[in-house]
């Protein structure tokens, strides 16, 4: 751990240190409100007149040893993979999860619960597997009963089509041999026409 004196000095120093703007990015609403630095012949700000906004400088930094570190001292180790815990000191750093799924965060989450590793944007890790464990249920349950419910529609309306076709079936079998006696009947006025 870095020395508790250096984090207070950091703290009291960032309590001090005001908010840097651009010159007349107050008044002027075209300019945006991110440090520039004030490069005008003229400028009062450049100059560091009296009454006017401060500038950075090296006063306002917070002391080399503690500069990076979080406000228990500890250095921020970012975690992609299980590989990233490799060498992992839970003395003087904290996991910091980068850009990553659910799933591995949850495979991650598991290793550091199962060694103590500290973890900088969860504070219980246990109350937060749980939480991601049950939405992963009700989100398996609401997608299986949307499959259901798609089943269940598909099923119905093939019924529907099968009943049509067979209230269907039996007017279009009468109608099929009424053509056929029809062609019949033309076939034997032919042939009795030709004899």
């Amino acid at each position: 751990m870095v020395e508790a004196r250096l984090l207070q000095q950091r703290r009291a120093t960032k309590l001090k240190k005001p908010r840097f703007l651009r010159q007349d990015a107050t008044r002027n609403k075209s300019l945006k409100k991110t440090w520039r630095k004030a490069k005008g012949m003229h400028s009062k700000m450049r100059m560091h007149l009296k009454g006017r906004r401060r500038s950075p400088s090296p006063g306002f930094a917070s002391p080399k040893a503690v500069r990076g570190l979080t406000r228990q001292g500890l250095k921020e180790v970012h975690v992609q993979n299980s590989k990233d815990l490799q060498g992992f000191d839970p003395k003087t750093q904290i996991i910091v999860f980068g850009r990553i799924g659910l799933r591995n965060k949850m495979s991650l989450l598991k290793i550091c619960a199962e060694k103590k590793y500290p973890v900088s944007q969860i504070k219980d890790v246990s109350a937060f597997m749980q939480k991601v464990e049950a939405d992963f249920t009700t989100r398996k349950n609401t997608k299986k009963q949307k499959e259901d419910q798609i089943k269940k529609v598909k099923e119905e309306s093939l019924k529907k089509t099968k009943e049509s076709e067979k209230k269907e079936t039996p007017a279009a079998t009468e109608a099929q041999e009424e053509t056929k006696k029809g062609e019949k009947s033309d076939k034997i006025k032919i042939l009795e026409k030709k004899q």
